[in-house]
């Protein structure tokens, strides 16, 4: 787990804790939590620590757990969006913050667009990550009524599911972290009435009110939320830019996390947004390293396994990664468990 993340606490008018905490200096930059969160857990999986890493050494990053999450306060206050906007704006307050960068993450999108539209004194630039501007773009009322429903009778069989659908490349050790941190994040009766406020979520008429350059980044093959539901919210949003990524993962800080984090820095930085290349698209061949790695990749290993197998430091095992990903045209595990294969460099009967 991530060291050194002391919580902090504020207050909202109706009485209700809000848990905050922050890492690194200069322009904050703010994220606006997703469905289910917790201030340490949220890191705990080395992909996302190193996130973590790569945020808070470029800003003053700064994140919460909503109320109904984490350690917050998980009972005791009314679910609305005004309640989520009471939220951020108790954040900002208790932090010293007068004007920040945002993000907002899935189904912290709608409050982050509402925050920008309300206050626009208070939000320099917006970056909104496999969000939505309606909840009912998600999913169908029949689907949504089928997943409250197995939260709360099997909650252990809905984490598993809610896992595997999140993070489709996974491999099994990234699937039981992810199962855990949801577990920590929420219990069942409060995961099923929070999803259930999200699909509620509507912003649209809002979306034309906001002042802040913003960007809008998306996974085309998103499992959780069709892209379809960003380019709705781009398209809403004057001067928008709409950022798609190759990819198929929700979560955006464990498969991924290396052309998201690199997309926020460089929009809230100012500078032009990378381009990778295009998916199945190999650039050159694979060094002995690289080899090493996209194999142990297809084995089911982690990032902190294969710096520990190869004796090397994570941040050099990510470099590997996204460069053997580059050169295989890979967009995920399965990409480059496919790729491994067709290099021969693993056989069936290793791969988890």
């Amino acid at each position: 787990m991530a060291a050194g993340l002391g919580a902090r606490f504020c207050s909202l008018a109706d009485g209700s804790c809000v848990a905050f905490a922050e890492r690194g200096e200069g322009s904050a930059l703010v994220m606006v939590p997703g469905w289910l969160c917790h201030l340490e857990h949220n890191w705990s999986h080395p992909a996302a620590e190193s996130a973590l890493e790569k945020l808070s050494a470029a800003r003053r990053f700064v994140w919460y757990d909503r109320l109904g999450c984490g350690l917050s306060d998980r009972d005791g206050f009314e679910l609305s969006l005004d309640n989520d906007v009471e939220q951020l704006t108790a954040v900002l307050d208790a932090a010293g913050i007068s004007r920040a960068d945002l993000v907002g993450y899935s189904f912290g999108v709608p409050p982050a667009a509402r925050f920008a539209a309300e206050f626009p004194e208070r939000v320099h630039r917006l970056v909104l990550y496999s969000g939505f501007a309606r909840g009912t773009a998600m999913m169908p009322r029949e689907t949504l009524e089928a997943s409250m429903q197995l939260i709360r009778a099997d909650w252990d069989m809905a984490l598993r599911m809610l896992a595997s659908h999140m993070l489709p490349n996974a491999s099994s050790a990234d699937l039981r972290w992810f199962a855990h941190f949801q577990q920590v994040g929420a219990d069942p009766e409060m995961a099923a009435r929070l999803l259930e406020h999200t699909w509620s979520m509507d912003v649209r008429s809002e979306l034309a009110d906001i002042e802040a350059p913003t960007l809008v980044v998306h996974n085309r093959d998103d499992q959780v939320i069709p892209a379809a539901a960003g380019e709705e919210l781009a398209a809403a949003i004057p001067g928008a830019r709409l950022h798609l990524l190759d990819g198929n993962e929700h979560d955006p800080f464990i498969r991924d996390s290396g052309a998201v984090v690199e997309a926020i820095l460089d929009f809230v930085d100012g500078r032009p947004l990378s381009s990778g290349p295009a998916p199945g698209s190999p650039t050159g061949a694979l060094t002995a390293r690289e080899q090493q790695v996209l194999a142990l990749i297809a084995a089911g290993a982690t990032n902190e396994q294969i710096a520990a197998r190869l004796g090397i430091a994570i941040k050099t095992v990510e470099r590997h990664v996204t460069n053997a990903y580059r050169k295989v045209g890979a967009r995920g595990r399965a990409d480059a468990t496919r790729a491994a294969m067709a290099m021969e460099l693993v056989s069936p009967s290793s791969i988890e």
